[in-house]
């Protein structure tokens, strides 16, 4: 027996493909613990900021010498919050419209491998100054 359109239509591959060549994508949705993270990174990234404030202050009595690397420590620390949080909106809002699980693993794949060597420079960057 031959199927109709709206069989046709219903069937998930044929819905997929509709949906792709229409244009229109669905809008991605953050999960809660997506926006769990996101809140996360802001409190971490306010914490680098209010301690990083209180040393320029001098509010702690500490040596020129541990002041400085206490400053690169909590400037690299929020460069790789930034580079997580980036990582995490990437994840959520680019990756998650892929419909293909194997694309998406891929890609998360890739993110991963961009993210980590982002970090390995970072913490490089903190360790020896002039490194370059």
């Amino acid at each position: 027996m031959a199927e109709t359109v709206e069989q046709v239509a219903q069937q998930k591959d044929v819905r997929e493909a509709l949906q792709q060549t229409s244009g229109k994508q669905s809008p991605v949705k953050a999960e809660a613990k997506d926006k769990f993270w996101f809140v996360t990174h802001a409190l971490l990234l306010i914490g680098c900021a209010v301690l990083s404030y209180v040393l320029r202050l001098k509010l702690v009595p500490l040596p020129q010498t541990y002041l400085d690397l206490s400053q690169r420590a909590i400037r690299g620390a929020a460069m790789i919050i930034l580079v997580l949080a980036m990582a995490k909106a990437v994840s959520v809002y680019a990756i998650g419209r892929v419909c293909d699980a194997s694309t998406q693993y891929t890609l998360r794949r890739i993110e991963h491998l961009v993210v980590t060597v982002l970090i390995a420079l970072i913490a490089i960057s903190i360790v020896f100054v002039n490194w370059y």
